[in-house]
């Protein structure tokens, strides 16, 4: 008895079971499409606007103007080097036309180096130093600069007595070295462009020896 209500039970789930599946298959098909077209009439999802970068908070701001405060100063660095440096490069470049060959060779040095002098220092007494004032000037303004030793320096005043002479005792190849070392590492003077108390009182010593 009991096997007989066990297979009836058995039958009946099995019944069941195989129902429900029938009737879920044949209605998932309607379901699914009706899914599908309700999927289909959804909006796109709106990410929004990109946000701008107006207004600038005040750290940029702040760093624009350091930044145009760098270009401004670098430029007017680099013009101020370049100005004060002209007068230096056209007398570099005039002592390298310089021939051996040219009559007045030695004093169209001289007078190269002089007019640059006078042009860094614009003291109106320079213009008359010579002679022992003259040849301090140079001294005075050299011993900074190793590179203008005592050989340079005595070309200098090597040329300069050869203005005096019809012998020269320096050669101007010599003399056109001394020269141009000297503009190249005495000129412009570090500084002010002003003479200073040094360019002063040989200005003044350069009066009383006149």
């Amino acid at each position: 008895m009991n096997s007989i209500s066990q297979f009836l039970t058995d039958s009946l789930t099995n019944f069941f079971s195989h129902w429900c599946i029938d009737t879920m298959a044949n209605t998932g098909g309607p379901a699914n499409a009706s899914l599908d077209a309700a999927l289909e009439n959804l909006a796109d999802i709106s990410v929004g606007h990109t946000p701008s970068i107006w207004p600038l908070a005040w750290g940029w701001w702040v760093l624009i103007l350091l930044l145009l405060s760098a270009i401004v100063g670098i430029f007017w660095i680099v013009s101020r080097y370049i100005s004060k440096h002209k007068f230096k490069r056209r007398a570099l470049k005039a002592i390298e036309k310089i021939s051996g060959n040219e009559p007045q060779a030695l004093s169209t040095l001289h007078a190269i180096l002089r007019s640059a002098i006078i042009h860094y220092f614009p003291f109106d007494n320079l213009t008359s130093l010579q002679g022992p004032v003259w040849q301090e000037l140079l001294q005075v303004k050299a011993k900074a600069h190793k590179k203008v030793d005592q050989q340079c320096l005595t070309h200098l005043t090597q040329l300069e007595a050869s203005l005096y002479t019809r012998a020269p005792s320096v050669t101007v190849d010599d003399a056109k070295n001394a020269v141009y070392l000297w503009i190249t590492y005495c000129l412009p003077p570090s500084g002010s462009a002003l003479p200073n108390a040094e360019i002063v009182a040989l200005s003044n010593k350069g009066d009383q020896h006149v």
